[in-house]
This record gives structure tokens, sequence and C-alpha cells, in this order.
């Protein structure tokens, strides 16, 4: 997750447009504002947090903006990947600046445009800040320690959490604050954070070439934005003249309006999108859910009116803290919810249960069944639709797989009107990718006397069909041909019936000292938890008996894991076996046990594996594309009689 830091002390308007151009482009970031100017009440329209520690700041005196926002962020233990200092006239233009970060900071610490190490005058002589730190280096140099600094354009730096962590401890502040008082070199935070950086063994580097040619002093015109926007590695550019009249912010700003004319453009009738109401049994902390959770939030950041409704809660709320949902058993308040909101499209996920409240509130929209595997509720719920019990309600039926809609038409031979829409699980990839292992190592202890021994990672429910005991049987035979093998199970334990069983085998099998269980591991976390695994060695497994299109196959393979899974329809329209990964059949717990020994080892094959699932989830599972895809069938249900 990228961290934005602005600091801007006048013209709240520009600073609100700015602030839902970054949203628009970068909807899973976040953004702190720091008020650097007399007006106290500065910001406070644009709902975004202001850093307790802002100021009143000179011009060209702004050195002290970025280590206060540094230590704020420090001190709140606030989650981010990246920290990025934006100044407020910087727009973007395009969607993926994460994903861009992630490709190009592989094995660095800190970027910025032009940054690089200067030993001398000589080195950058036309350069005036430059000049001016080497002015006053006598100052300096005892502060940093080194014989160089390292300089960078002010805006569009970035620092991974964990090198701002590093250049902070053992920092002198108080020799700091005296050199910011004294000090008269011009744009100081041109030097002062990448220097500290480096000294304390970051690895920095410069943005590529194409980003500098659209970031300067000179406003850019229209024509050069639309240049920027053409060129697939450009995502931002600077400067944006700080008025809503000028042309060039007003074109950008309508770039972010296009959406909403897109469907248009297609051929719908209606301006507004279809407002949907997405119904679950519960919120637990599951691929289902979690599935729902990317597809809303992408909706809503394409300015979809897009809520979650629970008849229970779960572990999972937190995950959807960002997004409109309601969590309520009684009946009537559904439908008194739909009302209330006045939703075109609902959607029952898994089961049709409380479908009455749509008759007794005489609802008017399209109702859609998604389910997302087959077991024998749902196959329940399909007889009730094919036999009409759901009296015509249901008008579409969205599943995650080619194998589950196989599934749904054998099932739905009756109801061969209702078209089927296969709606694979998207994931971000600019979340989960392979990363830092801190994340997850420093809230379980005993994974860090874990280092350097492989790990075998499983992720689910302890249940019949999640297979554990199929797990722990391939484990012991794993043990039996590399020892030193661990296992590290992520579970919602308050979801898993089988985890007195799961706890009484484990001791049977005298695994206790072999196997960790990560309870009710955070979402944000779990990047981390899939990057421990690899990087550790090891291998993920799972060992369901069915699946619909199980996420934590994607997770993993976005964070090239490398995959041993069971040959069932689902996992292997994710997992080509071979290519992306490793596939067996259920009943065969030896040839799983030789595949998972390969791969530990053989580190370039788990390489080119893990190498290979990425590339594959990143064109097929793409998150907006996706989205898009499913938006623009569901807008055609409502819309248009398919």
């Amino acid at each position: 997750m990228i961290c934005f830091a602005i600091l801007a002390h006048e013209n709240e308007e520009v600073l609100i447009n700015q602030i839902k151009n970054i949203k628009y482009y970068n909807p899973r970031c976040k953004i702190i504002l720091y008020n650097g100017g007399m007006d106290p009440t500065f910001g406070l329209k644009s709902n975004i947090p202001i850093c307790p520690k802002s100021r009143p700041l000179k011009k060209e005196k702004l050195g002290r903006f970025f280590m206060d926002i540094m230590t704020w962020l420090e001190e709140t233990k606030e989650d981010y990947d990246y920290l990025v200092n934006l100044d407020s006239d910087v727009m973007f233009i395009k969607r993926g600046y994460e994903e861009y970060l992630n490709e190009h900071m592989q094995g660095y610490d800190c970027m910025g445009i032009n940054m690089g190490i200067q030993r001398s005058p000589m080195d950058a002589p036309h350069w005036v800040p430059g000049m001016n730190m080497w002015s006053e280096w006598a100052k300096w140099q005892p502060f940093f320690g080194t014989d160089y600094f390292c300089g960078t354009l002010n805006s569009m730096q970035v620092y991974r959490n964990e090198i701002v962590t590093k250049l902070l401890t053992n920092l002198d502040i108080i020799k700091l604050e005296t050199l910011f008082q004294v000090t008269e070199v011009y744009a100081l935070e041109e030097m002062l954070y990448a220097t500290l950086a480096v000294r304390c063994g970051g690895k920095h580097r410069s943005y590529p070439s194409e980003c500098a040619e659209f970031v300067g002093w000179v406003p850019l015109s229209i024509e050069q934005l639309d240049t920027a926007q053409k060129n697939k590695d450009v995502y931002f550019v600077h400067p944006i003249d700080r008025s809503m009249d000028n042309p060039s912010r007003q074109w950008l700003t309508k770039k972010m309006k296009l959406f909403p004319r897109f469907l248009e453009f297609l051929g719908y009738k209606k301006k507004e999108y279809p407002s949907s109401l997405t119904i679950s049994w519960a919120c637990y902390q599951g691929g289902v859910e979690t599935a729902l959770y990317n597809r809303l939030r992408t909706l809503t950041s394409f300015n979809v009116n897009a809520h979650a409704y629970f008849y229970h809660g779960g572990s999972g709320t937190a995950l959807y803290r960002d997004i409109p949902y309601h969590i309520s058993s009684q009946e009537e308040d559904l439908g008194t919810y739909i009302q209330k909101h006045q939703f075109n499209v609902v959607t029952f996920i898994n089961t049709i249960y409380n479908m009455e409240e749509l008759e007794r509130i005489d609802f008017q929209g399209k109702v859609i069944f998604e389910f997302h595997g087959y077991n024998s509720s749902i196959a329940q719920e399909l007889y009730k639709i094919n036999s009409g019990q759901d009296k015509g309600y249901i008008t579409g039926i969205v599943v995650p797989s080619n194998y589950v809609a196989e599934i749904a038409r054998s099932n739905l031979a009756n109801r061969k009107d209702l078209p089927i829409f296969v709606a694979r699980n998207p994931i971000d990839t600019t979340v989960f990718y392979k990363q830092s292992t801190a994340a997850i190592v420093n809230m379980y202890p005993k994974l860090k006397s874990w280092r350097g021994i492989p790990i075998i990672g499983w992720v689910g429910r302890l249940d019949s069909n999640k297979n554990w005991d199929k797990l722990l049987s391939i484990f012991v035979g794993l043990k039996s041909k590399k020892s030193s093998v661990k296992l590290a199970i992520v579970s919602d334990i308050t979801t898993s019936p089988d985890i007195q069983l799961f706890n009484e085998k484990v001791l049977e099998y005298n695994l206790s000292d072999e196997i960790i269980l990560l309870p009710n591991v955070p979402y944000e976390k779990m990047p981390s938890y899939y990057s421990l695994i690899s990087q550790s060695g090891g291998v993920f497994l799972s060992t369901s008996l069915s699946e619909g299109y199980p996420l934590n196959l994607l997770e993993a393979q976005a964070c090239e894991c490398p995959i041993v899974c069971t040959d069932i329809g689902g996992s292997n329209e994710i997992v080509k076996d071979k290519q992306t990964g490793f596939t067996f059949p259920v009943t065969k717990d030896k040839i799983a046990v030789l595949q998972a020994y390969e791969l530990l080892n053989n580190r370039k094959l788990r390489k080119e594996v893990g190498k290979r699932a990425r590339k594959s989830i990143c064109i097929r599972n793409n998150l907006e594309e996706n989205i898009m895809s499913y938006l623009k069938w569901v807008t055609s249900l409502i819309y248009r009689e398919l």
C-alpha cells in the first residue's frame, strides 16, 4: 500500500481536486496532508488525515516537512509499504503506479527523479541545491558522517517502510533540529532524506528516464499530457498549475469522468450505473468474502454504488471498513435496506435464504444467484431455482470458473433462459506480490526461529472439504525425505469445525514442534505470509476435495510462491501442471510428496514456476479488467434484455 504525503497551505479546492485524482488512480492508497500555512483550518474539508506535527513553513525552507511526516507515521505505527512525497501540483494520469513500484523497487529501498550520489561540487555544478549543500558541507558532513550526499528531485521521492524505520533509528534529532534553524541550503528536502536512507545501507535508484521527461518546472500543456498518458511507462506528471481554471487541470479532471460516459458509449439507455446489493450469509475471513471485497472495492473506485449485506458478522468485517455494508439477522431488515437504497440489482451468494423479502417489498430490479462451489446446500438452492420455487425472481447466474458454470448448466436444465456469467476471482497484484516477510514474522515470534528452514504453507478452514487430514499425511511423508521442513497453517479458527480433531491428530503424529497455526491473519498481512513461504524455499499446498476457483491459489501465485495442489475442477483452471505449479490426484499422497520434494530441492525450477504463475495471474486475473467485464454484463442484464 502507498502512503502519499502532500505539503500544501492554500487553495483548498485545488487540494481536493488533487486528492480526488490520486484516489481515482490509486484506489487503495492512504493520503496525509501536511498543512504548511498559517490557517489552522486549511485542509479540513479534504477529509484526509492532517499530520499533527504540521507547522507554518517558509518557501524554500521545506526541509522538515517529510521528516515530521516520517516520525508521525512511525509513532502511530501506520501500516504502509511505500511512502511517497507529493508536491501539490503533481497529478496522476493512469492506474498502476503501485504495481510499477513493485516492479522497479525490487532490490531497492528508495527511488527518485534523477536520484544519485554526489561526492564533489564538480559532479553536478549546474544543480543549485547541490551547490548550496557543498557551501555548507562543513555543517552537514558531521551530521551525515559521510563523504557524499544523495540528491533527487523533491517530488515523487519514494521510500520503503523498512528504510524509513531504519533511517529514523538512532537519528540525532536534536542536532537535526539545530541544523534546520541555521541552514540556508535551498531545497534541503532534495538531499536530506535520500542521504539518510543511503547512509544506513539503503539501496537507491532513479526513476526510468520516461518519467523524468514529464516532470519539470514549466507547467505542462494538454498536448504533453496526452503524450504522457499514451506512454505505458508514465504514471504521473508535474507541474500542473494550481488553478481550477487551468486547461491542463480541467483536461485531467474530465479524464476522471470518462468512465461514467463509457456505458453510454456502449449504448446503454441510462446514465447512472446500476446500484447493487450483494448478500452473503456471514462476513467470515474466507475466499468468498475476500473475492466479494475485491469486487466491491473496485466498483466503488468506479463510482458505482455497491453495498454488501450479511445476515451474520465475523472476523472478515475488518476488511470491509471502506465498503458500505450492513449486518442483520432480522428478516424484514433486508427489504427495508433495499428500499432505503433503491438498488437496481440484488445478488444472493451461495443461498437464496430470505428471498421472500423481495416479494414483500415488490422489488422490481434484477436478481442474481452467485455460487462459488458445489455442496449439498448449494445443490438444494439450484433445485429451488430449477423447479421455479424462486417465483421467477432469479434472472442471471454468476460463477467463478468454467467448472462451476458446467455445474450450473447441469442443475438448471429447466432454466436455460438464465444467462451464466463466469466472473473469475480477480487479484490485486499491487497488493499481492513478493515482498518483505517482516509483517508476518513480527506477528509470530516462533517464525523467527524458523529462519533458513523451508516452510510448507496451507490456508483454509479446518474442515473435511479442505482435507486437512491429507495435509498432515503429506507433511509427514515430506518430513521423512527432508526432516528440516516446517508447516505454517493460516486458518479462520472461528469457522473451523474440526479444530479439536486437528489438534488431536497433530499430537498423534508428534508434530507440535513442527507446525504453527496462525489464526485469523489480517488480510493485509497475507502477502507477507505467502512471501515467507516462497523466500524460505518452501511450497504452498492445497489439499481440497472440491473448489470453485480458490482465491488462496491466486494469492500465492501472485507472490511467486510455488504450488502443489489437488487436481480438481476450479483449482486446475488456475494451476497448470508443470507450468504454473504442480497438481496431483486427490488420493495420491506419494505424488504430492515427490512434487513438493522436487520443488524444495530445485531452486531454478521454483523460480521459473513462480515467475510463470505471477505472469499468468497478472494477465488472466487482472482486477480492473475482470470487474469491468462483470459490470458490463450486469449493466446489460439491467438495461438490455439478454
